[in-house]
């Protein structure tokens, strides 16, 4: 894939150039790993919505609804961002921060999913 390759080279660039700012001035360090990473997740946003659109059409297609499939794709969304986003604060040195932003990632996933749980609660209530 075309994407991959851009991705990988913008992260070997940004975490090369990261690693020779780091004797200098760390500061910059961070801001050039950041702007790799944003580079490279905006390359994943791009393979990310075409995924989201074959997923949507295939859904539609096996008369599955959105009330099934949305919350799993905004679980993703969330599981993403927050790996990324707890991998940044670690490499900042900020291990608490990091976790805290786990602990976040987690409670967004679980209120995402409501609509989900109350769906299979439904379901349940029907059978028995």
């Amino acid at each position: 894939m075309e994407i991959l390759g851009k991705a990988a080279a913008a992260a070997v660039v940004g975490s090369i150039l990261a690693l020779l700012l780091k004797k200098y001035t760390p500061e910059l360090s961070l801001l050039a790993a950041l702007a790799a990473g944003m580079a490279v997740a905006w390359m994943s946003v791009q393979v990310c919505s075409r995924v989201a659109e074959t997923l949507r059409a295939a859904a539609e297609a096996g008369g599955v609804a959105s009330v099934y499939t949305s919350p799993v794709m905004k679980c993703v969304g969330i599981g993403l961002v927050t790996e990324l986003t707890a991998q940044v604060c670690r490499d900042a040195g900020q291990g608490s921060l990091a976790s805290g932003v786990e602990v976040c990632g987690t409670f967004c996933a679980l209120y995402v999913s409501l609509p989900l749980i109350e769906s299979l609660l439904s379901v349940v209530g029907q059978l028995v």
